[in-house]
């Protein structure tokens, strides 16, 4: 949703026009803001980037020992160590990991993502309750300064806070069917990931896209093909 700030009577108003003094706002004083909110536990990206980090680890691990034992054993030795237990104890390594995958998300529960589009660029902050192993279970530290009282009187935890300046964005994806845009620092790797609810998905494409120039705009065209 479209808010804007009057400077004037210090008012934040949805829409474009000033519910105190009926001043209608610049593009400058508008920011486009929304929330998500979603479990870990059940994010498909979280578990198949798990899975395949875990694979990679054990085909590496298992490549190394059968390379120092031909180096230093020769083939022979290596093609023992293949046809022993070791292959199946380092497999072993992905179904374990996905456990603790699973108790570490499980610790997570739920958590809500707030996104906010302004002049300067695009911003993500993500709050959860403020439960002590929530933050362990996310590998930070449980700082009790970032524990704040929202307007509704509860208190949320401020997990993470990630910004990305337009001038600083290199790429842009749209995916109107997952309702995500992508805004990229370094092309093809770390995107910014904008979730939006689906209602929301055209106003935010066209706010990124005015100030996301050529690069976002042919990387939307190829996207909606």
């Amino acid at each position: 949703m479209i808010y804007s700030y009057c400077k004037r009577c210090k008012l934040e108003t949805p829409g474009e026009v000033c519910s105190g003094c009926g001043r209608r706002f610049t593009a400058a004083n508008q920011r486009d803001v929304w929330s998500i909110s979603s479990v870990p536990l059940s994010d498909g990206r979280i578990w198949r980037g798990a899975l395949w980090a875990l694979l990679g680890a054990a085909a590496l691990l298992l490549a190394v020992v059968l390379a120092l034992e031909a180096m230093f054993s020769g083939s022979q030795r290596a093609l023992q160590v293949w046809e022993s237990a070791l292959p199946r104890l380092t497999l072993a390594m992905v179904p374990v990991g996905l456990a603790v995958v699973f108790l570490f998300l499980l610790l997570q529960g739920r958590e809500v993502n707030v996104f906010v589009l302004d002049p300067k660029g695009a911003h993500l902050q993500t709050w959860h309750s403020p439960q002590k192993w929530k933050s362990w279970a996310r590998l930070q530290s449980a700082d009790p300064e970032k524990n704040i009282q929202q307007q509704d009187g509860s208190v949320m935890h401020l997990s993470q806070e990630r910004h990305m300046l337009w001038k600083d964005v290199q790429d842009v994806q749209y995916k109107p069917r997952s309702a995500v845009i992508y805004l990229y620092h370094t092309p093809h790797c770390a995107p910014l990931a904008l979730r939006l609810p689906a209602e929301e998905y055209e106003l935010a494409a066209a706010y990124v896209g005015k100030y996301c120039k050529t690069p976002a705009n042919a990387s939307r065209r190829a996207a909606q093909r």
